[in-house]
């Protein structure tokens, strides 16, 4: 998995050599998130006899575990960011819902959006507040389907 520095290079799978680093790097930096949930940035040291270091933002840490976790099981990763505003597709993509459904939760005002031109636009954030608030919709009514079953003896 060396870097080429090619951004058009196909990924490449890991040695096994760099799965084990990978394996005991991610079981450290697990820990370290585990013991430290605060959110703070960790120091990478890039050359110790000169003391070069770089700040690992809080924000990046739980996508380098998921980076190391991957590569210690022999997987490449791919990264795709996700941007500020979303399309619809990419929208539906996260809420793992179709295209045509998206649509209908945007025309009912479920979500906010602006156009831009002809497209729709999607903040980040308020998609994912809607996800939130639709999870908890949902368990609140999981929760009362639970009741009423151990209440009619269903469920136990």
């Amino acid at each position: 998995m060396t870097f080429t520095g090619d951004p058009n290079s196909a990924p490449v799978l890991p040695t096994a050599a760099e799965a084990a680093v990978a394996k005991t790097s991610s079981r450290a930096l697990e820990s370290h998130l585990e013991n430290h949930p605060s959110g703070e940035s960790l120091k990478l040291i890039l050359d110790e006899k000169e003391g070069k270091t770089i700040d690992i933002p809080a924000a990046a840490l739980p996508l380098l575990l998921a980076i190391l976790q991957q590569t210690s099981s022999g997987n490449t990763v791919k990264l795709t960011p996700i941007t500020k505003e979303l399309h619809i597709y990419q929208a539906a993509d996260i809420l793992g819902v179709s295209d045509k459904y998206m649509r209908e939760l945007l025309d009912a005002g479920k979500i906010p959006y602006k156009t831009v031109r002809n497209s729709r636009r999607i903040r980040y954030e308020d998609l994912m507040d809607y996800k939130k608030q639709s999870y908890k919709e949902s368990s609140k009514i999981m929760d009362m389907l639970v009741a009423e079953s151990e209440a009619l003896g269903l469920y136990h």
